[in-house]
């Protein structure tokens, strides 16, 4: 029975990591609120976030691309 309790109170601490930080509270403060000495012990609760998935922007959106229309292109001809 000790193991199923022990189980129960993992799932209920991750959930309300995962919570808390998709709530919005920052990381330094949940580690306050969990109690971990180390922020790596409360950073593992981030892979568990939507929120914080969904906001992390892919390198590809950063990119500008111009209107190949809008482009000035050299007219010199190439001699062969």
């Amino acid at each position: 029975m000790g193991a199923v309790h022990e189980q129960y109170e993992e799932t209920l601490r991750h959930t309300y990591a995962t919570h808390q930080l998709e709530a919005g509270v920052d990381l330094p403060t949940l580690q306050n609120l969990m109690g971990h000495a180390d922020i790596r012990d409360t950073a593992i609760y981030l892979h568990l976030s939507k929120r914080h998935l969904q906001a992390a922007s892919s390198p590809v959106e950063a990119l500008q691309i111009s209107d190949p229309s809008q482009t000035k292109r050299s007219r010199r001809r190439i001699k062969k």
